[in-house]
């Protein structure tokens, strides 16, 4: 027992030996394409837009894209809307391919990886195109799971998170979103119809801004009380092992799945099982 190295020496050895012997079998299958960390390094700002999302529910991201890229997403929605005259359009980046670079636009996938941790998947992409006259929304939140604030003894919270890039400047004419901030938390489901919350915050959102909002934040869109439609591309983006809303099988996907980055991959579901 006395020659025995110390436990740390057995424990590297043992490690390293580990790591060999993975690396020798995975030399041998197509590599997936997990993250090698979970949490990322966050800059002071990124940690700052943390920790006021974790305690509200949402964040406005200013100059999430660029004018240009506005004026661009404005040209695909508008011959989206035009082709698929429907007020909601699923499966977004199979439409055109303008909208490609949202699936991994750096301002918002970093701070979606700063919250959920590196193992992100896209839950959807969709648009949604509001018409003059359309009502109130109702109160609701986009997750059918209960929520308890301090999740579960293992740390597990329902993970999903949404961002909306607005095409058109919101003022109360058009219609906000309408937020109940902190409600993310809460224990209770949301009141049916529109009733007013005292705590209630209107997010007049600018074209170059992205709003991310929990999925159980208590949210909604306001009536459209001008004589123009109100435009919104909407990437929402989940943990990696969650079920998503979106097949993936498109022409783009498919590309994207097998000539795009191992980030890119994961993030259209590339990991199916493990």
């Amino acid at each position: 027992m006395d020659n025995l190295p110390p436990i740390p020496y057995l424990a590297k050895d043992y490690y390293h030996r580990s790591l060999t012997s993975a690396k020798d079998l995975s030399d041998n299958m197509e590599k997936p394409p997990y993250p090698q960390y979970l949490n990322p390094e966050l800059t002071p700002e990124i940690a700052r837009d943390v920790a006021f999302f974790k305690k509200w529910g949402y964040l406005v991201v200013d100059n999430a894209i660029t004018q240009q890229q506005v004026k661009s997403l404005r040209s695909a929605l508008n011959a989206t809307f035009k082709r698929n005259d429907k007020q909601f359009t699923d499966q977004l980046l199979e439409e055109d391919k303008r909208f490609a670079f949202l699936l991994d636009n750096p301002p918002v996938l970093q701070r979606m990886q700063a919250i959920l941790g590196t193992c992100v998947q896209l839950h959807s992409a969709t648009s949604r195109v509001t018409e003059p006259g359309q009502e109130d929304q109702n109160w609701h939140r986009d997750v059918p799971w209960p929520v308890d604030p301090d999740g579960t003894p293992y740390g597990a919270l329902p993970g999903q998170i949404n961002c909306g890039y607005y095409l058109d400047e919101l003022t109360t004419e058009n219609g906000a979103v309408v937020i109940v901030p902190g409600s993310h938390r809460a224990l209770f489901r949301p009141p049916e119809g529109h009733p007013r919350f005292p705590e209630e915050k209107r997010v007049l959102a600018k074209p170059g801004q992205a709003v991310i909002f929990d999925g159980c934040l208590y949210h909604r869109g306001a009536a459209n009380q001008s004589k123009k439609r109100r435009r919104v591309c909407l990437m929402c983006y989940q943990t990696a092992w969650m079920k998503s809303r979106e097949p993936f099988n498109g022409p783009i996907a498919q590309k994207i799945l097998e000539s795009g980055t191992d980030e890119q991959k994961m993030l259209m579901g590339a990991i199916e099982k493990w």
